[in-house]
């Protein structure tokens, strides 16, 4: 298995996606936090002051926003193997399918983990100096913070392995990649506003994510408390594991 997980390492890091999925996660993670410190206080923005821990927390999880880019690296670290046929040959090295996957699952939650970790790093660097200046008292060991950024570094590591599972179950890279943001950016968000269907919105991928981090809760969102949603998140990362696992060893090489 560790000769297996090696051999993936190497694939993450012989392209230049990884660099640049990362550069990605950074900028997403510091217009989140700056965009939250600007907005905070403001009328229009409806983000409560900057001494509110709520406001603190949501400033601190903004590299949550890695996780969209560790579910796009986890889906083409899957496809990859598909579109360009090189599944025949990494099957034929290792017939037992399932350990290539579990080799797979394993490398891009480490990903995912390297990601937020150094996500979460930028955001503390960002709005640890910047409130100071402000005269705003933040530490990071009050105020729900330090459980923030550990669950956001937990979430991102769970969403690597959703993605290839999603990249098992959808094999066209393409397909796949857009269905994965299109589910994030426009179902889920329908899915919580629309009448009678919005009550699974907390049993969703995105909602346990919401409820685990705590840190963009939106005023009166109903959601299960940080230890459910972190369970149903797990949950989720689970069934797209034994799915991408079994689909895997049944279906015959492409």
């Amino acid at each position: 298995m560790s000769r297996l997980i090696r051999a993936e390492v190497r694939k993450v890091f012989s392209t230049k996606l990884w660099w640049r999925m990362l550069i990605g996660a950074f900028a997403f993670t510091a217009l989140g936090a700056v965009a939250t410190i600007l907005g905070a206080g403001g009328t229009q923005s409806g983000i409560p002051p900057l001494s509110d821990p709520a406001t603190q927390r949501q400033a601190f999880g903004a590299s949550n926003a890695a996780v969209i880019f560790v579910l796009i690296i986890g889906i083409i670290g899957m496809t990859t193997e598909y579109r360009h046929f090189t599944s025949r040959p990494t099957f034929l090295i290792e017939p037992r399918r399932g350990r290539v996957v579990l080799a797979k699952l394993v490398t891009y939650a480490s990903v995912g983990l390297v990601y937020s970790v150094l996500c979460a790093g930028l955001a503390v660097a960002i709005v640890v100096p910047w409130l100071s200046a402000k005269g705003v008292d933040v530490s990071l060991t009050s105020n729900g913070i330090p459980r923030t950024l550990a669950t956001t570094v937990l979430s991102v590591a769970i969403l690597g392995v959703i993605g290839v599972g999603l990249g098992v179950l959808v094999r066209n890279q393409i397909v796949a990649v857009i269905g994965g943001l299109a589910y994030l950016f426009v179902l889920e968000p329908l899915i919580r506003v629309i009448p009678y269907v919005k009550d699974a919105y907390k049993f969703l991928p995105g909602g346990a994510n919401e409820a685990l981090t705590q840190a963009n809760t939106q005023p009166g969102s109903d959601l299960l408390n940080a230890w459910a949603g972190g369970t149903v998140l797990v949950c989720w990362g689970l069934l797209f594991a034994i799915m991408g696992t079994v689909l895997t060893v049944r279906r015959d090489i492409p």
